[in-house]
């Protein structure tokens, strides 16, 4: 009897941890305040955590923010790219994009020109192209790729932000309408990788895929198991960041960490290893987004966004972590 009290009890308290995730990592508008007319100088920045040593040599942390808005314009922030003149862009879940100057080293704010803007579509596709989960960028044109949940597409922008076309996958991909492309990267050789929510297997394109150009399969060996990969981002040397979460059922919350790899290859498995444990390191959240800029001779900032999913449960928050590929 009460052993089977005790699975009762088991299965009720994992009911209550599935029910407030599925509250964390959902849409929570009704958990914010009433719309208002928006403007940039509304976001509250705060910085929470400073500088900090890791486990492992090649990386420390050097800061954490936290950005708030009291408006539904702002936040849901799930994919994150670095703009020329050492400016940031994020794409939200809602349709907007939001770029901005990120914190300077020394702590202060390093705000200036923030623009909350939505993202523009073609009027035949704003009733699918609207739930934003990953993006890339050319560096070399301004070009960038949306990556869009629900509908599976991937969609062309200019450098100043004209639409330009859009790959519709899912008549062509098995994929669940909620799991969608998560995290998409255009390599520095042209081609593009896309990994949809929660599957081990990545798509690789040999060019741009909204030209129509056919879809690889190449399985995905995760270095964590039951860690799904959120947003990737390539290093100068040409190997891949990948950004990763898992749930955490017992608080509940999430746990992340950073995996590496090399770029992946056609017919291969494609495998990573463990790069950075954030679990102590930064606050716990459902971060979605990395991008990599570089500081000077070795070093790289890597910065990471957390998705608050318009939630009082979760934050906006912002993570600069320093990155010596160097270092032993």
């Amino acid at each position: 009897m009460a052993a089977r009290a005790n699975r009762r009890a088991w299965r009720v308290r994992r009911l209550i941890a599935v029910l407030v995730v599925a509250a964390l990592a959902a849409p929570g508008t009704w958990l914010r305040s009433a719309p208002r007319p928006f403007t940039p100088d509304d976001i509250l920045i705060e910085r929470i955590a400073g500088a900090r040593t890791s486990e492992s040599p090649q990386w420390r942390l050097d800061g954490v923010w936290h950005y708030a808005a009291q408006n539904r314009r702002f936040g849901g922030y799930s994919a994150l790219l670095a703009l020329s003149g050492d400016r940031l862009v994020a794409f939200s879940d809602r349709g907007s994009r939001f770029a901005f100057s990120p914190p300077v080293p020394n702590g202060g704010s390093g705000e200036s020109a923030r623009q909350v803007t939505r993202q523009r579509v073609e009027d035949g596709y704003r009733g699918a192209l609207w739930d934003i989960e990953s993006a890339t960028r050319d560096p070399a044109t301004g070009r960038y790729w949306l990556g869009y949940e629900y509908t599976h597409a991937i969609a062309r922008f200019s450098a100043d932000h004209r639409f330009e076309g859009v790959r519709m996958l899912a008549p062509e991909v098995p994929w669940s309408r909620n799991a969608g492309l998560e995290a998409l990267l255009r390599l520095s050789d042209g081609r593009f990788v896309a990994i949809p929510e929660g599957r081990d297997t990545a798509l690789l394109f040999a060019r741009d895929p909204v030209e129509g150009v056919a879809a690889q399969e190449v399985p995905f060996v995760s270095p964590a198991p039951g860690f799904a990969v959120t947003d990737m981002a390539e290093l100068p040397d040409g190997r891949v960041l990948l950004l990763m979460r898992q749930v955490v059922w017992d608080v509940p919350s999430f746990d992340s960490l950073i995996a590496i790899a090399d770029p992946p290859r056609p017919g291969e498995d494609w495998h990573a290893s463990l790069a950075l444990d954030l679990s102590g390191l930064v606050p716990r959240d459902n971060y979605e987004g990395i991008t990599v800029v570089a500081q000077g001779p070795g070093e790289l900032a890597v910065w990471v966004i957390a998705d608050d999913n318009m939630s009082v449960f979760q934050r906006s928050l912002l993570v600069r972590l320093l990155f010596d590929p160097a270092a032993p």
